[in-house]
């Protein structure tokens, strides 16, 4: 069986100074979540190559931590997993239905299962990590307090709440004034073989949002720097209050050196990255 090897894990994100025996709290899951969300950047750029995305840890592993990749919330949880079991923690995944940005599904889902988080047991409760969501996500763990106080987070004010969809649960954002949903999942388990056939699906669909677009996202100081197709986007703050900036990107050698230099993302292979330029 596989193990995550942490010595490579906590230098690849900057946690040398961790060390065993490992105390499985809140305070060391925020400190893990905070450091991979500022080390690993969320990218698609295998599936836009139209390669193959591997949840096998091994893989996993080797891509994000080896070869200095990034990855989306199939790989990122999958490591986050992997670390955590490792460090102490127990860790359950959940599959969840995307709400963020989709329309209205009073009448039913209309949107399947192809996001990854985890439900972790700490020794301060039990708490959702998710370090797969890229741009509106909490990177500090959200207390699974369902229907209870919204929390005051880095990244603005979360709360989860009972879905309208009966056995679900949903994690949402206020926006100026409005909370507005970011996902929603049952509370239990997703076996394996289902987190492998929705990441399959995810990586593979035509119609599907990571098929048909270029995304990296990485949070560099108080900021957030996402590039979608062709657009450059440099996002500081929350809320009412953020600043946002957005430029352009017209050749594959701009987009080449961004991806490098600003997302520290190493690639041996750049074709095929500038079929979304305009």
């Amino acid at each position: 069986m596989t193990t995550v090897n942490l010595a490579k894990y906590f230098g690849r994100v900057g946690l040398r100074d961790l060390q065993p025996p490992y105390t499985a709290d809140r305070d060391t899951l925020k400190r893990v979540m905070e450091a991979q969300s500022k080390s690993i950047a969320f990218e698609n750029i295998d599936v836009v190559q139209k390669k193959s995305i591997s949840m096998d840890l091994e893989d996993v592993q080797k891509k994000l931590v080896e070869d200095v990749r990034g990855g989306y919330c199939f790989e990122q949880n999958t490591l986050l997993k992997a670390v955590l079991e490792e460090m102490g923690y127990s860790v359950e995944p959940s599959l969840c239905r995307v709400r963020w940005g989709k329309q209205d599904d009073s009448a039913g889902p209309n949107t399947t299962f192809t996001h990854l988080v985890l439900k972790v047991f700490t020794k301060d409760g039990i708490f959702l990590a998710d370090v797969g969501f890229a741009g509106t996500n909490s990177i500090e763990p959200v207390r699974m307090d369902i229907g209870g106080e919204n929390q005051e987070l880095p990244e603005g004010r979360f709360r989860i709440v009972p879905s309208k969809h009966k056995g679900f649960f949903v994690l949402e954002l206020l926006v100026k004034g409005e909370w507005r949903p970011l996902y929603e999942w049952r509370d239990e388990k997703a076996p394996l073989v289902d987190q492998e056939c929705c990441n399959w699906f995810s990586c593979t669909n035509p119609k599907g949002r990571f098929t048909s677009q270029f995304f990296v996202c990485k949070i560099i100081g108080e900021e957030r720097h996402h590039i979608l197709n062709d657009q450059y986007v440099i996002r500081k703050g929350f809320g009412a209050n953020s600043q946002v900036t957005t430029d352009t990107i017209s050749d594959k050698a701009r987009l080449e050196t961004l991806v490098s230099d600003v997302f520290g993302i190493k690639l041996e292979d750049t074709s095929g990255i500038d079929r979304f330029l305009s």
